[in-house]
């Protein structure tokens, strides 16, 4: 268990030290440029956060249902906003005389970032699942929530609605859901924005867990 809390911590250490660099260099670049520019992906990092700590709290009451239920809800709910920062590559153009390759690296470190937070949020309740359910159908579970979180980044990014919005404007909301899903052109987009996401991220995922098993299998071929 002290080994568990240890990596969870080192891991932790490492997307804080990824965070304070990416606003770092969003700091340089308002000292070179004067201007406030990209200062909303600060925001946005803010908010990929969220769904890690609303992880880590459903992983720490794992023993109590109701609760863990209660924060894995809003895990899922806030899961988008991990993810969502690697769209943000779209305000990506020549600006305030700022080399293109700076602001490419800035908006890259916190997409990273921002994936990377999704991705150890998703492994968190994952182990939820997996204590409750059973191996197989917590990739049923990981499927699903990449899958949402696919669409809910589209909803986010190009329907313009934030995750508060399914309290704050529900019925508006799912009206414009709506029309995306049954509208044939609105459809294919919101398909291929969906899927190409959960593509992207369940790469990551798996990635994720098969280097471990390389590691083994590297280490077993040594002795």
């Amino acid at each position: 268990m002290i080994k568990q809390h240890t990596t969870h911590f080192l891991i932790f250490l490492a997307m804080a030290f990824a965070s304070f660099i990416s606003v770092v260099m969003v700091l340089a670049r308002l000292e070179y440029s004067g201007r406030f520019a990209y200062f909303f992906l600060v925001w946005n990092l803010f908010l990929a956060w969220m769904p890690y700590w609303l992880a880590l709290a459903a992983w720490n009451l794992r023993e109590k249902p109701a609760y863990a239920l209660t924060f894995g809800g809003l895990w899922l709910l806030f899961l988008p906003n991990a993810p969502y920062l690697i769209t943000d590559f779209i305000h990506l153009y020549p600006k305030h005389g700022v080399p293109v390759w700076y602001d490419s690296l800035m908006i890259f470190s916190f997409a990273l970032t921002g994936l990377a937070l999704g991705l150890v949020s998703l492994y968190l309740m994952q182990s939820v699942v997996i204590r409750w359910f059973g191996a197989r159908l917590s990739w049923l579970f990981v499927a699903g929530a990449l899958l949402l979180s696919g669409f809910g980044v589209y909803v986010g990014r190009f329907l313009r609605w934030n995750s508060w919005d399914l309290f704050a404007n529900p019925l508006t909301l799912l009206r414009d859901m709506a029309h995306n899903l049954l509208t044939p052109e609105d459809f294919i987009k919101t398909a291929v924005v969906t899927l190409s996401l959960t593509a992207v991220m369940g790469f990551m995922y798996g990635m994720a867990h098969l280097l471990p098993r390389l590691e083994m299998k590297r280490e077993s071929v040594k002795t």
